[in-house]
């Protein structure tokens, strides 16, 4: 039994700058290639099963952006699951406030649940407004304490669904204070470091290893 999952989203989910295969998905894949987690412990999943992962990610992307290519780059594959990751780009541009970003978000998995996918959101992964505010697009206005309420909010819509979630917008603060360095989880204080892609790709495998999943 094989599983065709669907990443679609932003540059976090792109992996910027490192790339595509550098990026949590691609850290997923070679984790569940080799048959174990990050910490190198063997991974326990129902007898048979595999994946396939697809990448969607793409740089500078919002929901409206992931609205309009959802029927390319995520119906067409007929995936079993959809993972989302998306939405400080709303905030950070001003395209939309958390309640329509939301709503972008619904509607795209009500049509997902029409083709029979599973929707998964990740919440999104907060910014660091100190290094964001001198390191990505300085100069241009953005109050980054202003797009992290927005994401606080969108995160808390997004976890009341019912749906399947990932919780990075607070798991991530976890590892930064687990951690002890703000600059050993960002590069920017907007995208991840390597290690931040690891971990958030031990996130979803904890998701991924749930035996419901299969019944």
């Amino acid at each position: 039994m094989r599983k065709k999952i669907v990443f679609i989203g932003n540059s976090i989910v792109a992996g910027y700058p490192w790339g595509k295969s550098k990026s949590f998905t691609g850290v997923l894949r070679r984790m569940l290639k080799d048959g174990t987690d990050g910490n190198g412990e063997p991974i326990a999943f129902a007898k048979g099963t595999g994946f396939d992962l697809i990448n969607k990610g793409v740089n500078g992307d919002t929901t409206a952006g992931i609205a309009a290519r959802f029927e390319q780059d995520v119906l067409s594959h007929k995936p079993d699951m959809v993972f989302y990751h998306t939405g400080a780009n709303d905030f950070i541009y001003r395209e939309a406030n958390p309640e329509e970003a939301f709503g972008n978000l619904e509607s795209l998995a009500a049509r997902a649940d029409a083709e029979g996918i599973t929707s998964v959101y990740i919440t999104p992964v907060p910014v660091d407004a100190g290094k964001a505010g001198y390191m990505w697009m300085a100069g241009c206005g953005i109050s980054y304490d202003a797009v992290n309420r927005n994401l606080e909010q969108f995160s808390e819509m997004l976890r009341g669904t019912g749906r399947l979630f990932v919780d990075m917008n607070q798991r991530y603060r976890d590892f930064i204070e687990e951690l002890g360095d703000v600059d050993l989880a960002y590069l920017d204080g907007v995208h991840p470091t390597p290690a931040g892609h690891e971990f958030i790709a031990g996130k979803i495998l904890d998701l991924l290893e749930r035996e419901e999943l299969y019944k």
